[in-house]
């Protein structure tokens, strides 16, 4: 009996993925959308613990709306179905990626926007109008998905 709770307690454990020392999460998960376009659109660039769980508002962060080629791209391939979804992205998600790398709203956006452009030919394994099109180690290079 106490081997077998040995055992399931080990599995139990081994189990659980937590967060590295030092950081808030792991990776990150790239999340495209059709809801409101015929074509994949990006969603957003998501820090994760794991699959299932990932950090949010990790601190307090402005807002200050793209402009330029940023904008024309952001339009092009990050539109949502009304102005709101950028701002949310950035406080919901980036909020936790400044606070965990420092990274800037802008550099935020283009790292978003450039991880989508350089693996677009991974939306032909999407199936369903919400999808993780991809994910990436804290180094943005391509990785598994768990």
């Amino acid at each position: 009996m106490q081997t077998y709770l040995f055992i399931v307690a080990a599995a139990f454990v081994a189990s659980i993925q937590t967060v590295q020392s030092g950081n808030l999460y792991n990776y990150y998960e790239l999340a495209v959308q059709k809801w409101c376009s015929s074509e994949y659109m990006i969603h957003g660039l998501w820090p994760q613990i794991n699959a299932t769980d990932y950090p949010v508002n990790c601190k307090t962060v402005s807002y200050i709306p793209p402009t330029g080629l940023l904008l024309e791209n952001m339009n092009t391939y990050w539109h949502g179905c009304d102005t709101s979804l950028w701002q949310h992205e950035w406080e919901k998600h980036g909020s936790c990626m400044q606070a965990q790398n420092g990274i800037e709203e802008e550099a935020f956006f283009n790292t978003t926007v450039s991880l989508f452009l350089a693996n677009s030919n991974l939306l032909r394994e999407c199936k369903d109008d919400d999808c993780i099109l991809a994910c990436f180690d804290l180094d943005y290079q391509l990785i598994e998905c768990q």
